[in-house]
């Protein structure tokens, strides 16, 4: 495996264009090996992760004083020509993950004590109808607060990506007129939004710039700084004019009836079936557990996630978040035989990657058998910054045996790979996912 790792590192290297950062020395480093520049890149989107959950627990009133510590530190660890040893390098590195992994349940703290826990609940899919208003993104604040302002207005609420998991929560639920989910991951959205009549609203990360062939221009908004050029913002979470859009569009009457996607499977609402899966394990009835989860990307290498999961033996538990679930979420998984377990547990969103980690350490803590030697799998999928903070979170609790792909991040070079896979068994899928599924069940 170390040697597939070297392999991709070098065709990254060698198909980098100059100045880049991926061959040689970043932009501004000033004469510090690649290496350390790779590494400073890591905490840099790491960074990025890490503000975006910090951003909205901070909102829902949390205090992230700690997190701004290791956020202005680590900026200042940066500066150019300030610290040329690698030891230092991962020690901040693991600060950040640990910065992640309180953010990560602050933010799940402040989610259900303010919506509530989640709990199990089957959501309707791919069907919209009268004057609507489709909510894309992670901000589930926003989501409230539309819900507030369009109670009694007539309008439909329907989520999109990342939004979905806000159908779990029961303050958000009791809204009437919150009705379904649309469409899958992000990368969706140009056709979806083309073919769906109503109004638009992107609350965070993931929007798409307007393409040539884009209709709906005139009916999406921006909030806070999710925007891009074209589209008018919602400002001092005034939705009056994305609430007046949707009046105007009318009604609209998209997809078709029968559809359903489940969500709801909250860390807290799994411990509470903590004796039952307990017992499950010990009597052999569950297996294995899969975390398969990240952040999903175009591309027909990540159909791998939807072999995989559907390839899993009926005594196999999916742990799952972020929008790489809908890669395979829309299959009817069941339960564990011979118990009312779900075999499929969706966890939330990216930043309720946390309850993974919080069910892995209940199942250690009870067994007895530690962290890394659980049966259990994890496999990420690979795409951007909340996903670099998800890794460092995982590596500071010393989680090991990590599978990623469809490929690991570019700003890794043969040093970082080399240190991951001795230290953290750091490990990349391969093309042939019940290739792949046969060694995990064997591990």
């Amino acid at each position: 495996m170390e040697k597939e790792l070297q392999m991709f590192c070098h065709q990254c290297e060698m198909s980098a264009p100059e100045g880049c950062g991926a061959k040689g020395q970043s932009a501004g480093t000033c004469g510090k090996d690649a290496t350390l520049s790779r590494l400073q890149d890591t905490m840099i989107f790491g960074l990025k992760g890490l503000s975006a959950y910090r951003h909205h627990a901070s909102e829902l009133g949390a205090d992230t004083s700690n997190i701004d510590r290791v956020i202005a530190d680590t900026l200042y660890f940066t500066l150019t020509n300030s610290n040329f040893n690698f030891d230092s390098h991962i020690a901040q590195l693991l600060k950040v993950g640990t910065a992640g992994v309180e953010c990560m349940n602050l933010l799940s703290e402040a989610h259900t004590s303010r919506f509530g826990i989640p709990t199990p609940v089957k959501v309707s899919q791919n069907r919209a109808e009268g004057k609507a208003i489709l909510v894309s993104g992670h901000n589930l604040r926003a989501l409230e607060l539309l819900l507030k302002a369009t109670e009694g207005r007539g309008i439909n609420i329907y989520t999109h990506s990342e939004m979905l998991p806000a159908h779990g929560y029961p303050e958000l639920r009791k809204y009437a007129h919150l009705k379904g989910n649309i469409g899958k991951a992000w990368f969706d959205q140009t056709r979806l939004f083309n073919e769906f009549g109503g109004a638009i609203l992107m609350t965070t990360n993931c929007i798409v710039p307007l393409r040539a062939s884009c209709t709906y221009a005139d009916r999406i908004f921006g909030y806070q700084i999710a925007s891009t050029n074209g589209i008018q913002n919602i400002e001092n979470d005034d939705f009056s004019p994305l609430i007046e859009r949707a009046i105007a569009l009318g009604d609209i009457n998209f997809g078709c009836e029968g559809q359903t996607l489940t969500t709801g499977a909250h860390y807290k609402s799994i411990l509470a079936l903590a004796p039952q899966i307990l017992d499950a394990v010990k009597s052999g009835k569950i297996r294995k557990f899969f975390v398969i989860a990240g952040c999903d990307a175009p591309g027909k290498g990540r159909e791998y996630y939807r072999e995989l999961a559907l390839s899993l033996p009926q005594n196999c538990v999916i742990l799952t978040s972020s929008c790489g679930k809908f890669r395979f979420n829309d299959f009817d998984f069941g339960f564990v035989p011979g118990t009312q377990i779900p075999r499929y547990l969706d966890l939330g969103q990216c930043n309720d990657s946390n309850g993974a980690v919080a069910v892995a350490l209940a199942l250690s803590e009870a067994t007895g058998i530690a962290l890394n030697d659980l049966p259990l799998s994890i496999v990420l999928m690979w795409m951007e910054q909340k996903a670099v903070i998800i890794l460092l979170a995982l590596f500071s609790l010393g989680v090991k045996k990590i599978h990623v792909g469809p490929s690991v991040p570019r700003f890794f070079n043969e040093d970082i790979l080399n240190f991951l896979v001795k230290n953290y068994d750091l490990r990349l899928i391969g093309t042939d996912a019940k290739a792949d599924l046969a060694r995990f069940l064997s591990e």
